[in-house]
């Protein structure tokens, strides 16, 4: 068991506005298809994957307690392992409660490295990496999960397309608010087009914040090929993410939401863009990229 202890006193907001110790175990599952679930621990969703001979989790969040019991409590198949979508604490850090953690190779010096509110926990990393690649699949019994490499939320980002119940799942990858892009535009073009050659094979979409409609490829693919096209939208000038301080505890106590990033952790929001930099907005959602780079 990953020892909590030392954040006793840190609270978590939970959804429905009460509070809970941070070193408290919390899961709350939704089935969202048959044999499939939605859990909330702490940080973004993870995800169980039952077939007739195993289940799988996708993604670990960061919260307190054995997720791997808690999983097992949801379906009489056995469940031994974890795939990532990509490398972030919130996605990866109860990873050693699992036999076999399957990501792509990129994530491997990275996976479950803490962020720095969990400073003073200890997060093994003694779980075997595995490694998958473009193409690569994951059979459950009855039911197969296959990998489509697409790294620009971070380098090893993975989707999982789940053909039996028309599921995509993108991890960060792709978001409603819009995409700041690391990677040249053409290439994450090629990671677009890649998913809409099996578009006709999902019906939605599941990401690290819930469910996502599954048009948003469809828009982001659109919005690329208007840049490629010639329509560059506008200049763009980043604005540093800033996390928001929640108010103090009944006691005073430091208080963390459950789902949002917490002060100080970097994460995903902590790299400013370079280059520059053009954003478009198109068919209802945004893209920004570095405009030097669209020969690449």
């Amino acid at each position: 068991m990953i020892d909590f202890s030392c954040k006793r006193d840190i609270l978590i907001l939970n959804p429905d506005g009460t509070y809970s110790p941070m070193d408290e175990p919390f899961f709350q599952a939704e089935e969202i298809a048959p044999n499939t679930w939605k859990i909330l621990s702490s940080g973004d969703f993870s995800y169980l994957v039952a077939g007739d001979k195993e289940a799988v989790a996708i993604d670990t969040g960061y919260g307190a307690g054995n997720i791997r019991e808690f999983l097992q409590t949801l379906t009489d198949r056995p469940v031994r392992n974890v795939i990532n979508t990509h490398h972030h604490f919130d996605h990866t850090a109860n990873n050693s409660y699992f036999e076999k953690a399957y990501m792509h190779p990129h994530a491997f010096d990275y996976a479950t490295i803490p962020y720095a509110s969990f400073e003073g926990i200890h997060f093994p990393r003694d779980y075997e990496f595995v490694a998958v690649f473009d193409g690569d699949t994951y059979d459950l019994g009855s039911r197969t999960l296959e990998f489509f490499w697409i790294g620009d939320h971070t380098p090893d980002g993975i989707a999982i397309l789940d053909r039996k119940e028309r599921i995509l799942f993108i991890g960060d990858e792709l978001m409603p608010m819009g995409k700041v892009l690391k990677v040249p535009l053409p290439v994450f073009h090629g990671y677009l087009e890649k998913l809409m050659a099996h578009r006709h094979e999902f019906d939605c979409m599941f990401a690290g914040g819930g469910e996502l409609d599954a048009d948003y490829l469809d828009r982001y693919y659109a919005c690329a090929k208007e840049i490629l096209k010639g329509n560059y939208g506008e200049p763009f000038e980043p604005v540093p993410m800033k996390r928001r301080d929640l108010p103090p505890g009944p006691n005073g106590e430091l208080v963390y939401d459950r789902r949002m990033p917490r002060p100080g952790d970097g994460g995903a929001g902590k790299d400013t863009p370079k280059g520059k930099l053009y954003g478009l907005e198109f068919g209802g959602v945004g893209i920004v990229y570095d405009c030097n780079r669209l020969q690449e």
